[in-house]
């Protein structure tokens, strides 16, 4: 590979490609360069003022060999790496080293997580992805989503509480995660042959990120996850749910004036009686108020998200010999 490198190496840095000129060239699809770019910092596009990617010569070929080397089997990670000890990227911003820096070894997840947080109220998005990416690459992805996003969100929920953050910082960093999060869907969605899950927030809810973390979550064991998002509306769940049979249906609340919502669906669900689905819920509702669990049917796992995954995993759907589904019910952290 050091021939091919050397070439690339000797290629222009100036800007002139857009993505789709770039896709058309490399056949590597749109959401796979964003995915490397945001994850690996590969490749390294300059932006227009209106802020287009543009991509040099040298952008391309990395982007090719990039994808030559997954074809014949090398990981992406390993891949980039290789370009790194290479030379070829010695000119990525110092922030990139020093991303990698702090999580070299055994990652020091407090440090990490207040480097992020730092990083966002700094409005320094590139440093932010950039921690995010060494962290990943340092672990795994379940780890970096209970090690680093969950007790983020819990620390600035504790802030906005306190006052010491406002409502717009609140919002950057919580939706930062939120794109981190479906990122790491659209990488894992290929591989989903499991049981089929269905998740998604009641009418009118818009606290998505705990069931975001825990769709993911799902994805990461295997699952095919079927992510509605928030505020979906009883029209049209009936006929969904027939059609797509899933394993499991989990649906999430957080607002006590979103309850009723919650057992519209409750009851669509039980409703078709011709067919074999399983109700779901959960949300940080039930953890404020766990006396309403007493009018809901059974199935809550509880307030802690990795116990949940495991529960929901350990009684997942089972094919039997003559090929029918049994579907166990469970519930959403």
């Amino acid at each position: 590979m050091h021939e091919p490198l050397a070439r690339i190496a000797a290629l222009t840095t100036t800007p002139r490609y857009n993505i789709k000129a770039v896709v058309q060239q490399t056949s590597v699809h749109v959401s796979t360069l964003r995915a490397w770019e945001q994850r690996y910092g590969v490749p390294q596009p300059a932006r227009t003022e209106s802020g287009h990617r543009l991509y040099s010569p040298r952008d391309v070929a990395i982007i090719k060999w990039l994808h030559h080397c997954t074809e014949e089997g090398l990981s992406i990670s390993h891949a980039v790496a290789l370009l790194r000890q290479s030379g070829i990227l010695a000119s990525e911003p110092p922030a990139v080293t020093a991303a990698l820096e702090l999580v070299n070894g055994a990652v020091d997840w407090p440090d990490v997580r207040q480097e992020l947080i730092s990083a966002l109220l700094a409005v320094d998005l590139p440093r932010a992805h950039l921690l995010v990416n060494a962290a990943v690459l340092q672990t795994h992805s379940d780890v970096v989503i209970s090690k680093l996003f969950l007790p983020v969100l819990h620390e600035i929920g504790s802030q906005w509480a306190a006052s010491t953050l406002c409502v717009a910082e609140e919002h950057l960093i919580a939706n930062f995660i939120r794109q981190r999060l479906l990122v790491m869907n659209q990488i894992l969605a290929p591989y989903g042959s499991g049981p089929r899950l269905i998740c998604g927030c009641v009418a009118g809810e818009h606290h998505e990120l705990g069931l975001l973390m825990f769709a993911t979550l799902m994805e990461l064991r295997g699952w095919e996850v079927l992510y509605l998002g928030q505020d979906v509306p009883l029209e049209g769940l009936e006929s969904l749910f027939r059609r797509a049979a899933p394993a499991l249906i989990c649906f999430s609340v957080n607002g006590a004036e979103h309850l009723e919502s919650l057992q519209a669906i409750q009851a669509c669900v039980a409703s078709q009686h011709d067919v074999s689905l399983d109700f779901a819920f959960g949300g940080g509702l039930f953890v404020r108020h766990p006396e309403l669990l007493t009018h809901l049917p059974e199935g809550y796992l509880g307030d802690d998200l990795s116990a949940a995954v495991t529960r929901a995993d350990a009684r997942a759907s089972v094919l039997v010999a003559d090929g029918t589904r049994h579907r166990h019910r469970a519930a959403f952290w």
